[in-house]
């Protein structure tokens, strides 16, 4: 196999206003589709499963028959071992990659060290995801952590705050792999790394059969590039990145302005600056770059690609936008509307999307990082009996089973406070259904209007005594066995696990199967059997006041996604789910500061100036993200761009883009 720095890699570009799974569909059928078995003996290497559905859509679309397709692997997705094959398996079969850590599992552990601390229970759960996201950033930068210590000596003048912070991260650092090792697993960013560097190497010395694409992946990650790299130089590899400006997009003189310099300082807030770290990475220039030559079907003209390619440009340029002719400014199908307050704004988007089904075939999407407008906007779509397509799925804590928990653990927190407990008492999973579900109302409403004024005594035996002689005791009768399932629950500290198996004894005594139904009920049962089976889980003792925000923190992290069948031509995408895809109009929704792009969020155990003595992305690398997701975006047919003037408590600021 030739030395890197020798071959020829094999680069090329979709432009944005192309689509991009047509094109490359388009031109993988035209090289490989001379036999079955040569398109089946291929692979394309994608960022995520979301992507993976994508071409295989455009496949369909492109095809007008059967086809044996190829492999199709989302290198982000946690299986990835098992979604390749034997590609992946260590070059040597005496030391194989040991499992990943479940991240559960691995969320618990640092929250029991942080615990181990002083911490309460609750806010060290939030303080372990914290330090999760940092040894990921770590790891997948493959920073040696004992270059830690000697960072932070090249940063004096670091504040205390920060000087203790370090320190608390040292520690956990140098005692984490021996905690890891006891389980016998590793993390799962260091174990994709060792499994991406296996596989360059494999492929360095034995390149696999039939042709190999790297499509769509903008992660500059040394491990990612590094098999990128590999795959430009292989006899039949070829990466093919989206939306990167060419020198008739972007002159060479802002390209070399964007970064980074020797001393890493560079724009990272720029759209273009993520790929051109990965192409510095890969070893290539962007004079190597070739444009892909199937471009597919058209999804928005060259001239509005080249009029956002000129408003994107970095602030040491953006003066030449007033010297550009009106057809480099020009930006045809693009519309703006900006509407009073968030409410507007929603109703708006939705009125757009339905008015996009009046024509037939054509297809709808709001792309949007604001869940609640995408909440707001599904909920409106549901008047219509239109079910949008949403992708970022629902926090498991704004579920029915979610709610239903945590109206459990805000009960028994408060000793079975009237509020409280009546909240759990109207839950819609409480009471049974139909009659019997009517019946149980009444009493709760009869006991609603005994429980206005004082408050009773704390617990089962204070409501006893508050009932006693109202005339209230068929309706108390009712419902004292299920407030009895709660009474007392948290009147000591409990280990997490205990805590989650009393949830679930309370939440079957109050709603029976109903707690455990569809997709939430399911995700919220594994929760809690998850946390029961847990080690680290019972190394976290909880509290009265730790229970309820412990719980919601636990429920947050889980996304209760929608099995397919929503409708076939209304999407609702977040940023990540939105890269690739396209849609005949697309509606950016959220074009506020602070929404889209959102504040860069804040590391609290590594200072920007440690970062900075490590090689770390700044904090502003996501919105160079942000801002290549809103370019490429700008590439579809039809563009509506909303905002709203003014959120639930002050005026609003427009986005930079």
């Amino acid at each position: 196999m030739p030395d890197l720095a020798v071959a020829r890699p094999a680069v090329f570009t979709i432009p944005a206003h192309r689509s991009f799974a047509d094109a490359l569909v388009a031109g993988l059928l035209r090289r490989f589709s001379k036999s079955q078995l040569d398109l089946a003996r291929g692979r394309v290497l994608l960022p995520n499963n979301r992507a993976v559905r994508t071409v295989t859509e455009a496949f369909v679309r492109a095809s007008g028959r059967g086809l044996l397709l190829p492999r199709l692997i989302p290198i982000g997705d946690p299986e990835l071992e098992e979604r390749i094959g034997r590609a992946l398996d260590p070059i040597d079969d005496d030391e194989p990659v040991p499992p990943a850590i479940d991240p559960g599992e691995r969320l618990l552990t640092l929250a029991s060290i942080v615990h181990s601390r002083g911490e309460a229970a609750a806010e060290a759960v939030r303080v372990a995801a914290e330090l999760g996201r940092t040894l990921d950033a770590l790891l997948i930068e493959e920073i040696d952590p004992s270059r830690l210590r000697e960072a932070a000596t090249d940063a004096p003048e670091l504040a205390g705050h920060w000087q203790k912070s370090l320190a608390q991260l040292q520690a956990i650092v140098e005692h984490w792999p021996g905690i890891r090792a006891g389980q016998g697993r590793i993390d799962l960013a260091e174990r994709r790394n060792l499994l991406l560097r296996g596989l360059a190497e494999r492929w360095k010395e034995s390149p696999p059969d039939g042709f190999t694409v790297a499509a769509g992946i903008t992660t500059a990650a040394p491990a990612v590039a590094a098999l990128l790299a590999r795959i430009a130089r292989m006899p039949q590899g070829m990466v093919v990145m989206p939306g990167l400006s060419l020198s008739d997009l972007m002159p060479n003189e802002e390209w070399d302005a964007l970064g980074p310099d020797e001393q890493g300082r560079g724009d990272p807030a720029h759209p273009q600056f993520h790929l051109k770290l990965l192409l510095d990475r890969i070893g290539i220039g962007r004079d190597e770059v070739q444009l892909w030559r199937d471009l597919g079907r058209a999804a928005s003209s060259p001239v509005r690609a080249r009029a956002i390619a000129s408003a994107m440009t970095s602030p040491d340029y953006s003066h030449e936008w007033q010297n550009l002719p009106p057809a480099r400014r020009r930006l045809t199908g693009v519309r703006a509307a900006e509407l009073p307050d968030a409410a507007s704004e929603a109703q708006a988007i939705a009125l757009a999307l339905r008015e996009a089904l009046e024509t037939p075939g054509k297809t709808a999407a709001l792309v949007t990082p604001d869940r609640q407008l995408a909440t707001r906007v599904s909920a409106l779509l549901g008047r219509w009996n239109i079910e949008a397509d949403d992708s970022a799925g629902t926090p498991l804590s704004e579920t029915a089973p979610g709610t239903l928990l945590l109206g459990i653990a805000s009960a028994a927190a408060e000793g079975l406070a009237p509020v409280a407990l009546l909240a759990l008492a109207k839950h819609p999973l409480v009471g049974g259904e139909g009659d019997e579900r009517l019946k149980w109302l009444d009493s709760v409403r009869e006991l609603d209007l005994e429980l206005r004024g004082p408050r009773p005594a704390a617990g089962l035996a204070g409501l006893d005594r508050w009932f006693e002689g109202k005339g209230v005791d068929r309706e108390w009768r009712a419902v004292r066995p299920r407030a009895a399932a709660i009474d007392g629950m948290l009147a000591k500290p409990l280990p997490l696990g205990r805590l989650a198996e009393e949830l679930a004894r309370a939440a079957g005594a109050l709603a029976g199967d109903a707690a455990w139904r569809g997709p939430a009920g399911r995700m919220a049962a594994e929760l809690l059997a998850g946390l029961q089976a847990s080690n680290a889980a019972n190394a976290l003792a909880v509290t009265a006041d730790d229970a309820a925000p412990l719980l919601r923190g636990l429920l947050d992290e889980q996304a209760v996604r929608p099995p397919y069948g929503g409708h076939p031509r209304i999407f609702i995408w977040g940023l990540l789910e939105a890269r690739l895809q396209q849609a005949d109009l697309v509606v950016l929704g959220g074009l506020n500061e602070g929404v889209w792009p959102g504040l860069p969020a804040p590391d609290p155990w590594l200072p920007p100036k440690v970062r900075a003595n490590l090689g770390m992305p700044s904090l502003e690398f996501r919105i160079g993200l942000a801002a290549h997701d809103f370019a490429s975006a700008l590439g579809a047919p039809e563009v509506l761009i909303t905002r709203a003037r003014r959120d639930r408590r002050s005026p609003t600021v427009a986005s930079r883009f």
